[in-house]
């Protein structure tokens, strides 16, 4: 396979997608172990860990998910030659903060060069791999795609460039599709349900709406779906009745504040 004339591209290779990821999946273990009682003295240093522990986690999945089919391959490895290759960025001349010597990612060099080669990265480009959701799924996902190119393509430019509110014809069409609910359980209003799926749901219907506009349209979903997790986890009884129906309308909005570390 060539991406143009006479430069050769690697072909993807599952095994060898497994093999490095054990590199760097036993390096981040010992980074864990490393870290066991650190505090807010060391707040960079854990937000770089848990983001690759969370890359990592993903890799891990995409391996059984690659094995599917080429296009489900290509995919697989260009992802995971990605996340190592983001690992030992954060990791370079920092070993010793991570409780790692150095070079403890270079058993995964090879496949890192290979699969994050500018030629192979282009052929991943425009890259159409089956979905392999259930029926319930890719209705979810129609749905919210054709919601995103019909309601919230046409209106992203303007949003983004005169940082303007989300229109209401926007969030009212988000409200009658349940999205606000997707994360609200079923006993106060919402949709879910308590099972793994309920999490797929919104993960589907953020990405289709993504497509369109994350600031207008995927993130919509988002901030409901933190603040419900963590009311669901840490709330009262009397804020959930309270709180809970009126996310699930649509009828509060709601947001999210972080803190950056130090």
């Amino acid at each position: 396979m060539t991406a143009d004339a006479g430069l050769t591209v690697t072909e993807p290779d599952i095994q060898a997608a497994a093999d490095a990821l054990a590199v760097g999946n036993a390096a981040l273990s010992r980074a864990c172990s490393h870290a066991v009682g650190m505090g807010d003295d060391h707040q960079c240093f854990l937000y770089d860990l848990a983001h690759t522990a969370s890359a990592l986690r993903i890799c891990d999945s995409l391996v059984a998910w690659g094995a599917l089919g080429d296009a489900e391959a290509r995919l697989a490895c260009g992802f995971i030659a990605d996340a190592l290759g983001e690992f030992h960025a954060r990791l370079f001349a920092r070993e010793a903060q991570w409780g790692l010597a150095p070079g403890a990612l270079d058993d995964a060099r090879d496949f890192v060069a290979a699969y994050r080669d500018p030629a192979y990265v282009a052929t991943l480009a425009g890259l159409d791999a089956p979905s392999h959701l259930d029926d319930d799924f890719e209705l979810v996902a129609e749905t919210f795609r054709r919601f995103g190119e019909d309601k919230i393509a046409p209106a992203a430019e303007h949003i983004h460039r005169g940082d303007t509110d989300i229109p209401e014809d926007i969030i009212g069409g988000l409200a009658e599709l349940g999205c606000f609910g997707l994360s609200v359980p079923e006993e106060y209003g919402g949709f879910a349900s308590g099972s793994e799926s309920d999490y797929l749901g919104m993960v589907i219907a953020t990405e289709e709406l993504s497509r369109a506009s994350l600031g207008a349209g995927g993130s919509l979903i988002t901030r409901p779906e933190i603040l419900t997790r963590a009311l669901e986890r840490g709330g009262t009884e009397e804020q959930k009745k309270h709180w809970f129906p009126q996310i699930a309308t649509g009828e509060t909005m709601v947001a999210v504040a972080v803190t950056e570390p130090d």
